[in-house]
């Protein structure tokens, strides 16, 4: 990281809704150089949109985890908002699938919340240097076979309507704007979205959206 007074500042961008883990980045990010901008974002679209304001950013710290969203579903859309821009999750609790797929998409590292500040520290440098970063725990499982997800079903049986709100969930738009987007109410969404993951055989969002990526490459036509 530039250190010269001259030099250009480090920006970083944190992607987290959690206030107190965007205020820790910014002390552990701080101490690393002198001059560090660091922009905040509570949720990815805001991000993104943190992002194209400011093409000289130089890393981006994205959570997997939100409310309304799917964090997997938008490392892709943050490669290809800034392909030069290095990309860590920073995560709690991810199983090796959901990290495999953030890696696939273009992740150059998977830092856990639980690190110290050192190792925080190193995982940047490492990165900032066009590493990528794996805890040793997580390395040794992800060196495995990729395990073949037992609830995923080969065919899925949906109607045109659940189709389109699975692209809409897969692209990480929560359930309002998917609700504007097919011009219906936002209670149907909710509704058939635990249809949908009923069918999937998944519990949540992220691992919907998961799902939803192999699915869609094989949608039956005229759906």
């Amino acid at each position: 990281m530039p250190t010269s007074a001259s030099a250009k500042p480090t920006v970083v961008l944190t992607v987290d809704d959690h206030p107190l883990i965007r205020s820790a980045l910014r002390e552990v990010v701080g101490l690393m150089a002198e001059r560090i901008e660091l922009i905040e974002a509570s949720n990815p679209e805001d991000g993104l949109e943190q992002l194209r304001r400011r093409p000289d950013t130089d890393l981006v710290f994205l959570d997997l985890n939100f409310a309304h969203h799917a964090g997997l579903a938008f490392v892709e859309r943050f490669r290809r908002a800034a392909p030069a821009v290095p990309l860590v999750i920073y995560t709690m609790h991810e199983d090796p699938l959901t990290l495999r797929q953030a890696l696939a998409h273009g992740a150059a590292g998977i830092v856990p919340k639980t690190h110290s500040a050192k190792l925080l520290q190193k995982a940047i440098e490492l990165v900032m240097d066009g590493g990528v970063y794996l805890p040793p725990e997580l390395a040794r499982q992800l060196a495995g076979p990729e395990p073949a997800p037992a609830s995923r079903p080969q065919g899925v049986a949906m109607s045109g309507q659940q189709w389109k709100i699975l692209e809409l969930l897969a692209e990480g738009m929560p359930n309002k704007a998917i609700a504007r987007e097919l011009g219906i109410a936002a209670s149907t969404v909710k509704n058939q979205l635990t249809v949908v993951f009923d069918k999937l055989g998944v519990s949540n969002r992220t691992q919907a959206a998961i799902a939803a990526r192999a699915l869609l490459k094989s949608k039956p036509p005229g759906n």
